[in-house]
């Protein structure tokens, strides 16, 4: 799948593949691991490269795009 993001196509930093599957991840801190409150951590967007698996992060929703 194609992404961009605030209208800006998203292409792999290391090989310029343009397709991505998406995942989500959580951010853990340390405060809340501590507290055992990790499941109030913020979560984030990632795309990996289908080409080369590069992993990028994305705080806000890319928007998917037609093949």
């Amino acid at each position: 799948m194609r992404y961009s993001a605030d209208g800006v196509a998203i292409v792999c930093p290391c090989c310029r593949n343009e397709t991505f599957d998406k995942d989500y991840r959580q951010l853990n801190s340390r405060g809340a691991t501590f507290f055992g409150l990790d499941w109030a951590n913020r979560n984030a967007t990632i795309l990996v490269c289908q080409r080369c698996t590069y992993i990028s992060w994305f705080m806000s929703e890319p928007r998917a795009h037609k093949n």
